[in-house]
């Protein structure tokens, strides 16, 4: 919008500035906005004939006052700049608490809102653009109902000057094929004007046949280059559905109810503690090599999954950027009442 319109934001922060100043004398004449911003009367004269026909103020012999609509707005102004100041502290808390390299807080709810999710993808793509560098990359990403839905809001910019290699983290569960991991790596590659590698296996299997499929060179390969990611995006869940996602048995689920875990990222479960406590064995990207790629993006929204996030908080790597919504952040930042 601003680069379309560059003389858009001159003018918002013009008009900006007479209602500020109209505020806070109550009444003012217009020769004293144009002192005080530095501005020829002509233009102030012509902002205040576009701020009447707004109604945002009204006119008499003594000067400028603001109209009721022009209270509310700056009413939603003054309330979106104090969000915006809380969401920064949120911020800086969340990362100096848990050592993460950065994290960012966006507004809302994931679960009730839609608009969040997009503010997730608009966050993400700010990421991506000030961490890759210009070149190929190699993203790594995992499946889950929350990426899901961001991905599609990636910002087809954060191509530019860029190739990319987008790589699942893991094989094929049961269910729900949207929120599998090669179809989310498919849609990003997409929207990133990349290409895609699948790994059409099974999520769980056992030892024997893992060693059998990895003979498979086009599995190897995939698996080898996944090991080369330069930053993977990824996210978490609770444990009970997301043993049930990951093809679990019965006994299994049983175990992991047992073990106490609240949480499950990259084919582990832990507890409240931040503890492993169950592991499923699986062909990708495993919990381990998270430490040694140098970049790893953890998106999570909604406040169902606060009990998750405060526990895997405990046990994350530091190189680590955290993108989470604003109920989810105070959440974690109030995990005592968890």
């Amino acid at each position: 919008m601003i680069k379309l319109v560059p003389e858009a934001q001159q003018q918002f922060s013009r008009r900006l500035s007479i209602l500020l100043l109209v505020e806070l004398n109550e009444v003012i004449g217009r020769r004293t906005i144009a002192d005080s911003l530095n501005l020829s009367e002509r233009i102030v004269r012509n902002e205040i004939e576009q701020l009447k026909q707004l109604g945002f103020v009204t006119q008499s012999k003594n000067g400028l006052s603001l109209t009721d609509n022009g209270r509310v707005f700056l009413s939603d102004i003054h309330r979106d700049s104090k969000n915006e100041q809380e969401r920064l502290v949120l911020q800086e808390q969340l990362k100096n608490k848990y050592q993460l390299r950065d994290c960012i807080v966006v507004p809302g709810d994931a679960t009730v809102n839609q608009d969040t999710i997009i503010h997730l993808g608009q966050a993400l793509s700010n990421i991506l653009n000030r961490v890759l560098p210009t070149g190929e990359n190699i993203l790594s990403v995992s499946g889950g109902t929350t990426l899901s839905k961001v991905v599609s809001h990636v910002s087809k910019k954060v191509a530019k000057n860029r190739q990319f290699y987008v790589v699942p983290t893991r094989g094929s569960g049961s269910g729900d094929l949207s929120i599998q991991a090669n179809t989310i790596s498919h849609t990003l590659a997409q929207r990133l004007n990349g290409e895609t590698l699948n790994l059409y296996i099974p999520e769980q299997i056992s030892s024997s046949s893992q060693e059998l499929l990895l003979e498979d060179p086009t599995i190897s390969n995939t698996v080898s280059l996944l090991k080369k990611s330069n930053c993977l995006i990824y996210s978490i869940g609770d444990a009970t559905i997301m043993a049930s996602r990951r093809g679990a048995s019965a006994k299994e689920i049983d175990r992991i109810k047992e073990s106490g875990a609240v949480g499950e990222a990259m084919g582990v479960f832990f507890n409240a503690h931040g503890q492993i406590v169950y592991r499923l064995a699986r062909i990708g990207l495993y919990i381990d090599d998270l430490h040694n790629l140098p970049c790893e993006v953890l998106v999570v929204g909604g406040s169902s999954k606060a009990l998750a996030l405060s526990a895997y908080l405990k046990m994350v790597p530091q190189q680590t950027i955290l993108i989470v919504d604003e109920t989810l952040a105070n959440l974690v930042l109030k995990e005592d009442t968890l």
